[in-house]
């Protein structure tokens, strides 16, 4: 009986195991298809997408085409520098910004009105980012910083600002899962509270939350159109997604295979960033400070 009994459980395992198995494929198929049939129309020598059928999805004259006409024909390096200074501005803004806010201010002091700004910080993050473009630009027109090279800084102050709202309530949650014991040994210690007990106790602690704000900083830089669009005029100053629009439609013709080749060549950084976090964004996930 008891065999009959096992035998049955391990039938019900192996079940279990194999339809997970197959959810997972699924899942996975799902995923990693929009990046490969991207891939697959960079390397199209014809600028139209790909067939969805066995025979177009293996092509048999791939060319880098494409990859060649945006790396040398076009400003793709000025675009990516452009880009890179934006999101290198923004990341160093929104970083110091929501760790003094998020961590020194909200997670460890008793701010007056605390709970009020929590509440009002936590309404913010559901307005959406696109539709303060307007009131953004006629702010910073009016104090005529969109000529020249300080339309950078302009989009640099809007990014953060947007950007530091919602991180600053992740930072102040994330923290204040921290203990504030070890604060409290290092002024024992003689530390000061802020040069020694926040930066040199509480800012290590914070790295793994630090990178993902750093990461939501980059990301939400690099990737923006809506603020670009409006804030650059000039074509020596546009980032990557304003090219990738200006190359991307030529004589009202969309180039697929150079609207993908742009996108591969523009996620390379992206996937950079992920792997070089990526240890800290699973202690993030697995102190559960995103989740709350």
């Amino acid at each position: 009986m008891s065999n009959k009994y096992s035998l049955k459980n391990r039938m019900i395992r192996w079940v279990r195991l194999g339809i997970s198995y197959i959810v997972l494929t699924i899942t996975a198929i799902i995923a990693v298809f929009p990046i490969y049939y991207i891939i697959i129309t960079s390397i199209n020598p014809i600028p139209t997408l790909a067939s969805i059928t066995l025979r177009s999805l293996l092509p048999e004259h791939p060319s880098l085409e494409a990859y060649y006409y945006i790396l040398f024909k076009e400003p793709f390096l000025l675009w990516l520098r452009n880009s890179l200074i934006l999101a290198t501005g923004t990341i160093a803004i929104t970083v110091i910004v929501t760790f003094i806010t998020g961590g020194a201010a909200l997670s460890r002091f008793n701010v007056p009105g605390k709970t009020t700004l929590m509440v009002a910080i936590y309404v913010m993050t559901f307005f959406p980012f696109a539709a303060t473009a307007l009131p953004l630009y006629l702010m910073f027109a009016s104090l005529g910083m969109l000529k020249g090279w300080t339309v950078y800084i302009a989009l640099i102050l809007a990014y953060s600002g947007g950007t530091s709202i919602f991180s600053s309530y992740l930072v102040k949650v994330f923290l204040d899962r921290v203990p504030k014991d070890y604060e409290e040994a290092a002024l024992i210690d003689g530390l000061t509270r802020l040069g020694g007990a926040f930066f040199r106790i509480l800012l290590p602690m914070a790295k793994p939350i630090i990178a993902f704000v750093a990461l939501l900083a980059f990301m939400g830089a690099y990737t923006d159109y809506a603020l670009a669009y409006a804030f650059i005029a000039k074509g020596n100053m546009r980032t990557l997604t304003l090219g990738m629009y200006y190359l991307a439609f030529v004589n009202r013709a969309t180039l697929y295979n150079v609207l993908a080749a742009f996108s591969v060549l523009m996620g390379i950084p992206i996937f950079a960033i992920f792997i070089a976090f990526q240890k800290y964004l699973v202690q993030v996930y697995a102190m559960g400070g995103v989740k709350a």
